[in-house]
């Protein structure tokens, strides 16, 4: 099978789904399948790469505008969907669709959250306090309803709708799609990869951090839903318990000048460390004493998964996929979003009783099983051939 995969991001990009499909890719290739990649770039000029992959990878540039590399995008999906058997979108849908029907080829839609949403948010055309699920029902302008629509059109033209979450299944549905389209496979991890991770006292030796100071971590783009400057505030709390502790934030993004601001009077305990290496941000996570994603929307988040798989106890926020990768007060803590009483008092929690820490980390890994690598390989698979067919 030939299939043509189009992503909105993609390595070495970070974040959920070009992580997805790095690791994902390589493996369709092992079981004998061809393909190939059409993408963004922050580069002023497209590219296309045939070396540093096992597969060529053509990247258009973020800098046209938005029109134009709306078009070079679907243009290039229209060249390489002629070869293809299936396409394969990850979250990135309406270039895909409108080539998808012009050629008469199925297509799988992996979706993780809503693009409509998002690009609201990113552009100032919602306030900042409208949540994901406010958005589904609220009241908005022209501009976004068409979004809206559009997310809705092209959701609905896929084959298939490959969902990570019950809870990103319930939006989808919400937007037309047919039940019978969407299939739910979680995100997964390869627990293999974890079993070379060094131990958290040489870990920070490696990353050249203090062996003994409370060290809590917040692994995201430095996007407002992600809550990273309630986590900042709540450092304030905690530090008045454990006047230690202090925060490393791995990630960047719009939001990182108004978070620096707001971090400059912690007197040095807040650490913005940019975007890292995959490699580099695990051992930061094994580092950690503890792992926040306090976000006030989750598909179903990577970073969990990763902080699990490397035996350090997280504190999360009580929504969407969250909620199904972790049984409060038995493999992690769940607090309400935007209660920073409620995280406050959860992280003074971890960091005051190791005990509390190794009970909720060892059950955290022992979860582990229900998100397969294996079996997201052999049911994406599974969805990719039941669609060309």
């Amino acid at each position: 099978m030939h299939i043509c995969v189009v992503a909105g991001t993609f390595h070495p990009e970070t974040g959920g789904p070009p992580t997805y499909l790095y690791y994902l890719l390589p493996e369709l290739i092992r079981r004998g399948h061809t393909l190939e990649v059409i993408t963004y770039t922050d580069s002023p000029r497209s590219s296309s790469e045939n070396e540093t992959y096992p597969y060529p990878v053509y990247r258009v540039s973020r800098q046209k505008p938005i029109l134009l590399r709306l078009l070079a995008l679907t243009s290039r999906i229209l060249r390489a969907g002629r070869r293809a058997d299936v396409i394969f979108v990850s979250d990135y849908g309406l270039p895909a669709a409108i080539a998808g029907k012009t050629l008469h080829k199925p297509i799988v839609f992996k979706n993780v959250g809503d693009f409509a949403w998002e690009f609201s948010c990113r552009h100032g055309w919602l306030q900042s306090n409208v949540s994901i699920d406010r958005f589904q029902t609220g009241k908005h302008a022209l501009r976004v309803r068409l979004l809206q629509g559009l997310r809705s059109w092209y959701s609905r033209a896929a084959s298939a709708v490959i969902v990570p979450s019950r809870y990103v299944e319930r939006l989808v549905l919400k937007w037309g799609v047919d039940s019978h389209k969407t299939r739910l496979i979680y995100n997964a991890l390869d627990l293999s990869e974890f079993d070379s991770l060094p131990d958290r006292a040489t870990a920070r030796t490696h990353l050249g951090l203090s062996p003994n100071v409370p060290l809590l971590l917040t692994v995201a783009r430095l996007t407002p839903w992600k809550g990273v400057a309630g986590i900042i505030r709540a450092l304030r709390h905690v530090r008045r318990t454990i006047p230690e502790a202090q925060l490393l934030i791995v990630g960047d993004g719009q939001e990182r000048p108004e978070l620096e601001d707001i971090a400059s009077d912690h007197l040095g305990a807040v650490h913005f460390l940019g975007m890292q290496p995959l490699e580099q941000v695990r051992k930061y996570i094994r580092a950690a004493d503890a792992f926040v994603l306090f976000s006030t929307y989750e598909g179903l988040p990577h970073t969990l998964l990763e902080a699990m798989a490397s035996e350090t106890p997280v504190v999360a926020s009580q929504v969407g996929g969250n909620v199904e990768v972790i049984d409060h007060e038995c493999t992690g803590l769940l607090v309400p979003p935007e209660d920073i009483d409620a995280l406050s008092s959860a992280i003074c929690q971890l960091l005051s009783n190791q005990s509390i820490r190794q009970k909720l980390a060892s059950a955290a890994l022992a979860s582990l099983g229900r998100f397969s690598w294996e079996k997201l390989v052999d049911d994406t698979e599974s969805v990719l051939y039941e669609v060309a067919k």
